[in-house]
Formats: C-alpha cells, structure tokens, sequence
C-alpha cells in the first residue's frame, strides 16, 4: 500500500492510526445511532401508544349487543367508548355502585333497564374461587382509596375550567364518529388541569384513538376526557379539585404538543366550548 501511494514508513504509519480511529469513532457512532434510535422507538409507543393515528372515534355497538370485559377496563370506560349513558348500562345488567365488573364478563349495551339492580346477571360469568374482582372506577390491584372515601361531586359543576391554555386547533362535530371534541394547542412539558372539581373514573390507554387517557367524573350528569397524554399523573377513584394536574401534555403523530378534550353530558358528547369560560 505504502508503495502504490508513494508513502514512507512514517507516512503509512499515521495513515493507519487515522483510519484505526476513524473506524472506531465511526463503530462507536452507529452503535450510538442504535441505542439512540432503540430509545426513541420505545419512547414513540410510551407516548403515543400506537392506537391514536388516528382521530378518536365512538365504537360502533356490536350486532350481539354486548361486550366482554377484559383487564384495565371499567363501567365508566365501556359506556364512553360506545357514547352511552354509564347509568343506563348499569341499569341494563342491574350492576349497583360501586359497579364492580368481572374480566371476560358480558356486558349488555342494549336493553331496558331492571327495576332491581343485581350485582350478578343472566349474561355474567360465574366468580372464579381466586378471581380479583375489578372495580368500575378502580384498576385490578390498584392501591389509591376506595370509593367510600370519595365524595361525590354535588349534580351542578358550579365552574369550568380550561384544561391546558392554549388556541383550539380542531372543532367539535357531531358528524359521524370522530371529533367529538376540541383539540388544543398546548406548551411542551405542560400539565394538563382538570376542568372541574371530580373523580377519577378512568385512567389508561385501552380506548382506541384516545392514547393515554384520563376520564373524569363530576356528577351524576357530566364527564370529562383527557386524551393524547405524554404520561399520566393519577390514579382511578382519586378525587381531584379543578385545576389539579391530572397528565402531561402529549400530542397525536407529529401534532404536538397537543390535547383532545371532550364533555359528556348524560353520556351523551356535547361542545365544551359551550361550558369552558371565554377567552
């Protein structure tokens, strides 16, 4: 080599420790690039879950009418994703408060209403011996406090509150079976605030298109929602007071940052501009 290029020994010498060290800051930099890369891949599915790609949407009721129960999901969080009343459903299996539901039981979304509410139904699966019973405003294994400990916001929301401040950058519509909500504009690291005093009925990411989400209630007539969250800063059956952070602030795709925000009223999705003070 040295000879083809018309190097001495020096010359050669120093050309190959060059390319040793370029070889080496170069393996360094792609195993760099991979662990980088590797983070930022686990760090993609953290924050957007991977469910959200698209926009929310209200799931069509299956032709069964019903719907079976699996882990992380709650009374509250069956009747929202299917844009029912969460009343009316526990009416329909005769499911007392504090609606407590069973993985792999059947949940009637169609029907009407028993007179007497019955913690069992024809549809619901016998209780395994070592079963853990599962909670509609608790998680399986979830240590924040029990329901009686909570108290119940009274039926009137004397206020509301924005969640994050910021411009709307997506209207609400009550065409077909996305945006049934606002989207808004947010800040980097932000906290999300509950828009009016409440509980936690809900928080996780097992509603399609809603990535990490937090479900408030504040009486027997409002819900709120709290969607696209970078990571979640409470716990089901906590009691919040308006203005509390209940998330930080995440985003959809390349939106970001960025907060779905949506009002049920009877379990039914209303403009939360029409409750939200003005700007």
């Amino acid at each position: 080599m040295g000879r083809r290029w018309m190097l001495n020994v020096g010359q050669l010498r120093t050309f190959t420790n060059i390319m040793a060290s370029l070889t080496r800051n170069i393996s360094g930099a792609l195993l760099l690039c991979l662990f980088v890369t590797g983070c930022a891949h686990d760090s993609f599915h953290y924050s957007d879950v991977g469910s959200y790609s698209s926009s929310p949407k209200t799931r069509s009721i299956p032709s069964s009418g019903l719907h079976r129960v699996k882990s992380g999901d709650t009374l509250f969080s069956i009747a929202f994703s299917y844009g029912l009343d969460y009343r009316k459903v526990a009416g329909i299996n005769g499911i007392d408060a504090p609606y407590t539901i069973y993985p792999n039981q059947k949940i009637r979304l169609t029907g009407t209403p028993k007179r007497t509410a019955k913690t069992t139904t024809s549809v619901a699966p016998k209780r395994p011996a070592a079963a853990v019973t599962k909670s509609a405003t608790a998680k399986v294994n979830s240590s924040s406090k029990s329901v009686s400990t909570v108290k119940i916001p009274d039926r009137k929301v004397s206020s509301w509150h924005w969640p994050v401040i910021g411009s709307v950058t997506k209207g609400f519509s009550n065409a077909g079976v996305s945006s049934k909500g606002i989207d808004i504009r947010g800040k980097d690291a932000e906290h999300v605030k509950a828009a009016a005093d409440g509980v936690v009925v809900y928080a996780g990411n097992g509603l399609i298109g809603y990535g990490n989400l937090v479900i408030v209630k504040h009486n027997d007539v409002y819900l709120s929602a709290y969607a696209y969250n970078e990571r979640i800063l409470v716990k089901e059956k906590q009691s919040v007071r308006a203005g509390d952070s209940l998330a930080i602030i995440g985003g959809k795709g390349t939106e970001r940052p960025l907060l779905h925000f949506e009002v049920r009223r009877d379990g039914q999705p209303i403009d939360p501009l029409k409750v939200l003070p003005k700007k």
